[in-house]
Protein backbone atom coordinates (compact mmCIF):
# COMPACT_ATOMS: atom_id res chain seq x y z
CA UNK A 1 0.00 0.00 0.00
CA UNK A 2 1.14 3.54 -0.48
CA UNK A 3 2.44 5.95 1.72
CA UNK A 4 0.48 8.71 0.97
CA UNK A 5 -2.99 6.11 1.33
CA UNK A 6 -1.87 5.15 4.63
CA UNK A 7 -1.83 8.88 5.62
CA UNK A 8 -5.31 9.26 4.45
CA UNK A 9 -6.46 6.80 6.26
CA UNK A 10 -4.97 7.93 9.38
CA UNK A 11 -6.14 11.84 9.12
CA UNK A 12 -8.82 11.75 6.82
CA UNK A 13 -12.41 11.15 7.84
CA UNK A 14 -14.72 9.39 5.24
CA UNK A 15 -17.14 7.04 7.22
CA UNK A 16 -20.30 8.84 8.22
CA UNK A 17 -19.83 6.94 11.97
CA UNK A 18 -16.34 8.33 12.50
CA UNK A 19 -17.99 11.87 12.04
CA UNK A 20 -20.35 10.71 15.34
CA UNK A 21 -17.24 9.64 16.91
CA UNK A 22 -15.13 12.49 16.68
CA UNK A 23 -17.42 14.10 17.28
CA UNK A 24 -18.22 12.55 20.51
CA UNK A 25 -14.56 12.97 21.54
CA UNK A 26 -14.54 16.97 20.67
CA UNK A 27 -17.44 17.32 23.14
CA UNK A 28 -15.23 15.60 25.73
CA UNK A 29 -11.72 16.91 25.20
CA UNK A 30 -12.25 20.29 23.45
CA UNK A 31 -13.19 22.54 26.25
CA UNK A 32 -10.78 20.79 29.05
CA UNK A 33 -7.95 20.92 26.89
CA UNK A 34 -8.66 25.13 25.93
CA UNK A 35 -8.98 25.60 29.98
CA UNK A 36 -5.51 24.17 30.69
CA UNK A 37 -3.02 25.32 28.03
CA UNK A 38 -4.26 28.01 25.76
CA UNK A 39 -1.61 30.83 25.93
CA UNK A 40 0.00 28.76 28.19
CA UNK A 41 4.51 28.70 28.26
CA UNK A 42 5.26 25.13 27.14
CA UNK A 43 8.00 22.82 26.56
CA UNK A 44 7.54 21.34 22.96
CA UNK A 45 9.53 17.99 22.33
CA UNK A 46 9.68 15.78 18.78
CA UNK A 47 12.34 13.53 19.04
CA UNK A 48 15.47 15.61 19.39
CA UNK A 49 13.67 19.20 19.34
CA UNK A 50 13.50 20.82 22.25
CA UNK A 51 12.66 24.24 23.12
CA UNK A 52 9.81 26.29 25.36
CA UNK A 53 7.49 27.83 23.59
CA UNK A 54 3.67 29.56 24.14
CA UNK A 55 0.92 27.44 22.29
CA UNK A 56 -2.23 28.95 20.80
CA UNK A 57 -4.91 26.13 20.01
CA UNK A 58 -7.68 26.31 17.35
CA UNK A 59 -10.40 24.02 16.92
CA UNK A 60 -12.42 22.61 14.79
CA UNK A 61 -14.57 19.27 13.83
CA UNK A 62 -11.60 17.51 12.77
CA UNK A 63 -9.55 17.97 15.41
CA UNK A 64 -6.54 20.50 17.00
CA UNK A 65 -4.04 22.85 15.60
CA UNK A 66 -1.31 24.42 17.85
CA UNK A 67 0.55 27.12 16.89
CA UNK A 68 3.93 27.55 18.80
CA UNK A 69 5.88 30.66 18.97
CA UNK A 70 9.20 30.82 20.35
CA UNK A 71 12.39 33.17 20.59
CA UNK A 72 14.39 29.73 20.31
CA UNK A 73 12.41 28.76 17.03
CA UNK A 74 10.07 30.25 13.87
CA UNK A 75 6.85 29.88 14.78
CA UNK A 76 4.79 26.85 13.09
CA UNK A 77 1.68 24.85 13.26
CA UNK A 78 1.48 21.24 14.60
CA UNK A 79 -2.18 19.34 14.81
CA UNK A 80 -3.94 16.21 15.67
CA UNK A 81 -7.38 14.03 15.04
CA UNK A 82 -9.78 14.72 18.47
CA UNK A 83 -9.22 10.57 18.37
CA UNK A 84 -5.46 10.66 18.62
CA UNK A 85 -4.65 13.89 21.06
CA UNK A 86 -3.75 12.89 24.91
CA UNK A 87 -3.80 15.13 27.37
CA UNK A 88 -3.28 15.86 31.12
CA UNK A 89 -2.35 18.05 34.22
CA UNK A 90 1.13 18.97 32.53
CA UNK A 91 1.63 17.19 29.35
CA UNK A 92 -0.01 17.38 25.96
CA UNK A 93 0.40 14.94 22.82
CA UNK A 94 -0.55 13.29 19.97
CA UNK A 95 -0.48 9.74 19.20
CA UNK A 96 1.19 8.44 15.72
CA UNK A 97 2.42 12.30 15.06
CA UNK A 98 5.22 12.14 17.78
CA UNK A 99 4.82 15.98 18.94
CA UNK A 100 4.64 16.56 23.26
CA UNK A 101 3.83 19.62 25.16
CA UNK A 102 4.95 19.48 28.42
CA UNK A 103 4.33 22.24 31.42
CA UNK A 104 7.81 21.50 32.80
CA UNK A 105 11.20 21.09 31.04
CA UNK A 106 11.19 16.98 30.41
CA UNK A 107 14.93 16.78 29.67
CA UNK A 108 16.58 20.16 32.18
CA UNK A 109 19.64 17.96 31.66
CA UNK A 110 20.11 18.96 28.38
CA UNK A 111 20.30 22.45 29.41
CA UNK A 112 22.72 21.94 31.80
Amino acid sequence: MPLCTVKYSIFMVKDPSENGELKAIREQKEQPLLDAFQGSKMWFNEKYLLFETTVDIQTDAWGARITLSSIAHPTFTVSGRWDFINFGLDYLSCSMAGWSLYTNCPYPEWFE
